[in-house]
């Protein structure tokens, strides 16, 4: 009885200790940064060249991209916006193709950010 105490607190001793290891604070992880002009441009550049036939899923992250460039560029997020949406109606491939070459246009358009934003 007394050897299966020990055992038993031994280990109790031994999850404590891993557990205190295991959560203790180390460096803060600094999270990576993301370019939402540079994430569109990819998934447009998908669309335009008909890898992503289907946009399913991929509309809505689309469209969360533009909301975050409309905060750093109102015009060209709300431009970007019309085009999401005629994007989101079509049905044609091949009009889903144009619309996302326009939209490619004004993201080439569009000056880049001031270094610090």
């Amino acid at each position: 009885m007394m050897a299966q105490m020990k055992t038993l607190l031994g280990s109790l001793l031994m999850v404590a200790a891993a557990l205190a290891v295991g959560c203790s604070k180390g460096e803060a992880v600094k999270p990576v940064e993301r370019n939402p002009k540079e994430i569109l441009t990819q998934r447009l550049q998908d669309v335009a060249s008909g890898k992503m036939q289907q946009l399913g899923s991929a509309f809505g992250e689309i469209m969360n991209l533009i909301e975050e460039i409309k905060k750093t560029d109102a015009a060209l997020g709300a431009s970007l916006e019309e085009d999401g949406k005629a994007l989101m109606s079509g049905t044609n491939p091949a009009g889903a193709k144009e619309i996302a070459q326009r939209m490619l246009q004004k993201l080439e358009a569009a000056p880049a950010p001031a270094a610090g934003s």
